[in-house]
């Protein structure tokens, strides 16, 4: 894994009306890194683990290497958040995402923006035009 890392504060998070997105950093996921992938993430007091990993349970949605716009009927991302400190590590949060629908778990909220994994990225490294933009927020002071 690589060392902590926070995303800039001047990176915008597009949220529903009912969200403010001024409070959401860009967790730093690297989509052309392929999936499943994890990084670390210091938030607050905090320092986590983020794990981002695609399940696709109908193959035939891999055929023509059409763009995965997640989650769709048999392909779905699915996000693990552990905390690893301050204290033992827990999950705080392990939940589908789903674009536009904030998400509560511990002292995070995370809300999906952009799901769209090409094909060629489960598995595997790559540049194909692949865009997972998450954002995360402290629920309360950690």
């Amino acid at each position: 894994m690589t060392a902590p890392v926070t995303a800039p504060a001047s990176t915008p998070v597009t949220a529903p009306s009912a969200v403010d997105p001024s409070r959401y950093l860009l967790l730093p996921a690297d989509a052309d890194e392929g999936f499943p992938q994890a990084f670390r993430l210091a938030l607050g007091a905090g320092l986590y683990t983020v794990a981002l990993t695609v399940t696709v349970v109908d193959e035939e949605r891999l055929a023509g290497g059409r763009p995965l716009a997640l989650p769709e009927p048999g392909a779905f991302m699915v996000a693990t958040v552990t905390r690893e400190t301050p204290g033992p590590a827990v999950v705080v949060l392990r939940r589908k995402l789903v674009p536009g629908v904030p998400l509560e778990g511990g002292e995070l909220a995370l809300l999906p923006v952009v799901l769209t994994v090409d094909p060629r990225n489960l598995g595997a490294a790559g540049s194909y035009g692949s865009e997972v933009r998450v954002g995360v927020a402290s629920r309360w002071a950690s």
